[in-house]
C-alpha cells in the first residue's frame, strides 16, 4: 500500500495542476485562490496529501481574528487558524474523497498551532477530536426551468403574485451588466452597508478585491433612471454617475453552475423599490439566461432564498485546540457558538415540480 505524505506551500504558484482536479467549486481553484492571495492576504498556506505520486486531498488554511460567539452576536475576537477559503464563500477549504479529506484534517490538527476552525464542511465528514457543530447552511436552487417565463409558470399562484408585485417596482429601473473592473467607490459603500448588518461576517474585503476579480465574474448594477440631456442616453456620459444606485450583485459562472458571490444595497431606497428581492430575482434571471442548471445562492438570508426556491444544504464547522482543557471548555460553550436557527418548510413550486 502506498505511503501518504503531507506537503505544504505558501504560494498558489507552487500548486500542481492536479489541485484543480480535486476542486468541486470554482472558489477552490487556483485562479481564485491566487486572486485572494494577492488582494486578501491572511497568511494563506496550502496543504497537499499525496498517496504515492497521486494527489488525494488538499486544504487551504489562513489566519484571521474572528468573534468566537458570532452566531450569538457577542463580541469575542480570537485569532484562529481557519481551514476554509479566505473570501466568505460556502465552499469548503478541503477537497478530496471523504476518507482522504478526513485524513488531511487529522494531519492539520497535528501540524497547525493554536485554535483551529474548520468551516463549511459536509456534516458526515469525520472531524473528531474536533468539536463539531452546525454552521450556516448553503442554499442551492436546481434550475429545472428553461427561462424566466418558465420559472414564473412553475410557481404556486401566491408566489407568482408576489413575484409580479415585487418586480413591478423595478419596471423603470436601469440594469447595467459589466465586468468587475467597473466596480466603484459607490459600489463599495453599498457592500459596507450590508456588512454592517451581517453578524456572521468573517472578514472585510477591499474595493480592489472586487474591482480586480477574474474574468469569470460579472457585475450587475441597478440604477434609478434620470432624464437625459439628449435623445441618446449615451450622449450624457455623466448621467449614470448622477443617478441613484439601488443595489448590485456579482455572479460567477462555471460549467453548469451560477454562483452568487456578493452584493450591495442602498438601504435608504430598500423598501420603496423592494431592492433586496429584486436583486435576488435578477440573480436568478442571470442564471436562467446563462442556461445554468444550478444556482448557488451562498449562505445567509435563508428565508428569502428559500422563497425563491432554494433548498437548504446543511454544513458543519468544528473547533479544535490541542490542549484538552480548552477542548472541554469549547464543548460546554457549543450552544453559544454553533448556528441554531430552524426554518419552516416552504412550498414554492407547483406539485410535481
Amino acid at each position: 500500500m502506498p505511503t501518504s505524505e503531507l506537503v505544504k506551500t505558501t504560494k498558489v504558484a507552487d500548486l500542481p495542476n492536479d489541485w484543480d482536479r480535486l476542486a468541486t467549486s470554482y472558489f477552490q481553484k487556483k485562479v481564485f485562490l491566487g486572486h485572494c492571495e494577492k488582494f486578501n492576504a491572511c497568511r494563506q498556506r496550502y496543504y497537499l496529501l499525496y498517496e504515492g505520486a497521486t494527489l488525494r486531498a488538499a486544504a487551504v488554511v489562513y489566519t484571521l481574528q474572528i468573534d468566537l460567539f458570532t452566531f450569538s452576536s457577542l463580541k469575542s475576537p480570537v485569532k484562529m487558524q481557519v481551514i476554509g477559503l479566505p473570501a466568505s464563500v460556502s465552499a469548503p477549504g478541503v477537497t478530496g474523497a471523504p476518507r482522504f479529506a478526513a485524513d488531511i484534517i487529522q494531519r492539520l490538527l497535528a501540524v497547525e498551532r493554536g485554535l483551529l476552525l474548520g468551516v463549511n464542511l459536509a456534516p458526515e465528514l469525520r472531524v473528531a477530536p474536533g468539536i463539531s457543530m452546525p454552521i450556516l447552511p448553503n442554499l442551492i436552487l436546481d434550475l429545472r426551468q428553461s427561462s424566466w417565463a418558465d420559472y414564473q409558470r412553475s410557481l404556486r399562484s401566491s408566489y407568482r403574485r408576489r413575484l409580479k408585485r415585487i418586480t413591478a417596482r423595478f419596471d423603470q429601473v436601469e440594469q447595467v451588466t459589466t465586468n468587475c473592473d467597473a466596480f466603484s467607490a459607490r459600489h463599495y459603500q453599498l457592500y459596507l452597508a450590508i456588512l454592517k448588518r451581517t453578524p456572521s461576517r468573517l472578514e472585510t474585503l477591499t474595493e480592489a478585491f472586487f474591482k480586480s476579480l477574474p474574468p469569470a465574474f460579472q457585475l450587475t448594477t441597478y440604477y434609478l433612471p434620470i432624464p437625459t440631456t439628449s435623445s441618446s442616453p449615451d450622449a450624457d456620459p455623466e448621467r449614470r454617475e448622477r443617478s441613484t444606485m439601488l443595489c448590485w450583485s456579482i455572479t460567477c459562472r462555471e460549467a453548469h453552475c451560477c454562483y452568487f458571490f456578493f452584493g450591495g444595497m442602498n438601504y435608504d431606497q430598500l423598501e420603496l423599490y423592494d431592492s433586496y428581492f429584486n436583486n435576488l430575482f435578477g440573480i436568478l434571471r442571470i442564471a436562467l439566461e446563462q442556461k445554468c442548471t444550478q444556482l448557488d445562492l451562498g449562505q445567509t438570508a435563508e428565508i428569502p432564498k428559500m422563497r425563491l426556491g432554494g433548498a437548504l444544504i446543511p454544513k458543519q464547522m468544528f473547533l479544535y485546540h490541542r490542549r484538552p482543557a480548552i477542548r472541554w471548555m469549547l464543548r460546554q460553550l457549543k450552544p453559544l457558538i454553533g448556528y441554531r436557527a430552524v426554518f419552516p418548510e416552504v412550498h414554492v413550486f407547483k406539485k410535481g415540480l
